[in-house]
């Protein structure tokens, strides 16, 4: 909590990226019954469809981390925060133009960014082999980087890594998967990944994480430096919201 308190308060830092691993459902379930009180009732209504515990702490975690961010940004109450959505659904924080996060979740991870110009992050789980979808839906030349592996598991890692990319990307311009997958391209140069061609703003730097083995992430934003990715649980998460779950 104190470094995610320090990264608020440093001013030039102007994007942080924070990730959560899943607790076990018992520790989730603990902190959901104590805070559920807290929680506003469209959430909660959202929250507790979810059929599985796991999907209700992946849904909620995203959305009290950028609670509690912005209450200690904004010294405001957590839960009185307000969103709206653009016209193609993405969340923006009510009245606030200069200030921009994005959320993704999979598999046993939560991730969020924030930032004072546009900027989105998406991480995935490696489910195996899906270049069927590549083979459809990515560019020619993608494709064709992706063939020039040898091995599948090294064509099935770069699959994902694209996948983030351009998720990322598509998360940052605000236009989700009304943007076509093959209406711009990525290329691997030595460590880094760029844009080859869009026809939307290309002003952007991507960074890649590697978080787990069995996943990948990438980040888009306006910045050319590659921000550390702090790790968060559920004591820093009581300790942003200020509440006291003893």
């Amino acid at each position: 909590y104190l470094c995610i308190r320090r990264l608020i308060n440093k001013k030039e830092l102007m994007i942080q990226v924070f990730a959560y691993r899943l607790e076990d459902k018992a520790e989730f379930e603990i902190f959901f019954q104590k805070i559920r009180e807290l929680i506003p009732q469209k959430l909660l209504s959202k929250i507790e469809k979810f059929k599985f515990s796991s999907d209700q702490q992946r849904s909620l975690i995203g959305n009290l981390i950028v609670r509690g961010y912005y209450s200690k940004a904004f010294e405001v109450n957590p839960f009185q925060i307000e969103f709206e959505y653009n016209d193609h659904e993405k969340p923006l924080l009510k009245g606030k133009t200069r200030d921009h996060f994005n959320i993704s979740h999979s598999g046993d991870y939560v991730t969020v960014v924030f930032s004072d110009c546009p900027v989105g992050i998406d991480i995935e789980k490696n489910k195996g082999n899906r270049l069927k979808i590549a083979n459809r839906f990515f560019t020619k030349e993608e494709v064709l980087d992706l063939n020039a592996f040898t091995k599948e598991d090294q064509k099935i890692s770069y699959f994902y890594q694209l996948w983030t990319l351009k998720e990322s990307y598509m998360k940052a311009i605000g236009k989700g998967i009304s943007m076509s997958l093959d209406s711009f391209s990525f290329k691997k140069i030595q460590q880094d990944y760029k844009l080859r061609y869009s026809s939307e703003d290309s002003a952007f730097q991507f960074s890649s994480y590697k978080i787990h083995a069995d996943y990948a992430c990438s980040l888009c934003s306006k910045y050319p430096i590659k921000p550390v990715i702090e790790e968060i649980n559920l004591r820093d998460i009581e300790a942003l919201l200020n509440v006291d779950m003893k």
